[in-house]
């Protein structure tokens, strides 16, 4: 399988700065709707690196895969919030589990 430029690029910023590190991305490594979302990486006291990902920007690029294979009476962001919530928001894999980031609304 090939990866995309954006996951290539996001595989080589993670390897040139944390090389000691494993950090977990969501997804696969084909053209994954979370590596639009991708925003850069993130600590906590005495926990290595975790990815860190726009909760908003996940839920848009999901959206645009519903919408491209649309079903009778669906509505593709509501599709994506739902589909968002339960299989990464809910998802626990460890202490590199990533950070989902929902940015305060500055005005």
């Amino acid at each position: 399988m090939s990866k995309t430029r954006l996951r290539q690029q996001i595989d080589e910023f993670c390897e040139e700065n944390w090389p000691d590190s494993e950090i977990l991305l969501f997804g696969g490594t084909d053209g994954d709707p979370h590596d639009e979302a991708f925003i850069g990486i993130g600590f906590q006291q005495h926990k290595g690196p975790v990815a860190v990902y726009d909760r908003e920007k996940c839920i848009e690029a999901l959206a645009d895969g519903f919408a491209s294979n649309p079903t009778e009476d669906s509505d593709p962001y509501e599709d994506a919030v739902e589909w968002f919530s339960f299989n990464t928001e809910g998802a626990w894999v460890g202490d590199e589990t990533p950070i989902i980031l929902t940015s305060f609304p500055l005005s």
